[in-house]
């Protein structure tokens, strides 16, 4: 047997890798496993001007796209169905996303060529890891004619915790049912 030898660069690579590929050969919106459900959705993120990285102020947080998976429940009576509902929406417990934030250094003003235009500060990007707890999902329902699942857009509110980490403060999920 041998060892392999990796750096944390390239097991990152690896990592991101191995999602992309398992995320390329599910089947959305079909039942899986333990009667659940998948979704690939695009998570939107929203954050107040409040909200800081490094004590610096947000220009965008890029959107991601996650497969979310779900449960659902039909409610049985002697004359048919009653009701069905869709519960339990999961996803990664961590989320990777791309910030850009202003630096706290000012870009030169002026250029080679002798003009005095300001350009403004300079903005950096970071990726960091957004921890989720799923069981704190707000949902809200919405009947639709023939289609019971998830909306394919999640919308999760971002603030800043008491160290000036960003946190998932809430999840917004639209389920549909008939």
């Amino acid at each position: 047997m041998k060892k392999i030898v990796l750096t944390e660069e390239q097991m990152d690579m690896v990592n991101n890798y191995v999602s992309q590929e398992e995320s390329k050969s599910t089947i959305i919106n079909e039942a899986y496993g333990d009667d659940r459900y998948e979704e690939k959705c695009t998570i939107d993120f929203n954050y107040s001007s409040n909200l800081k990285l490094e004590g610096r102020e947000i220009e965008d947080i890029e959107n991601v796209e996650y497969t979310l998976s779900f449960r659902i429940d039909q409610e049985h009576r002697s004359w048919g169905i009653k009701d069905i509902a869709v519960y339990d929406v999961q996803g990664p417990e961590e989320l990777e996303v791309e910030v850009k934030y202003y630096s706290s250094k000012e870009r030169d003003t002026g250029s080679a060529w002798g003009d005095d235009t300001d350009y403004g500060p300079l903005v950096k990007e970071k990726y960091i890891k957004l921890k989720v707890n799923w069981d704190s999902t707000n949902y809200e329902k919405e009947q639709s004619s023939g289609f019971v699942g998830i909306d394919q857009n999640v919308e999760m509110e971002l603030v800043n915790d008491s160290e000036g980490n960003i946190i998932v403060k809430e999840i917004g999920v639209t389920t549909h049912s008939i």
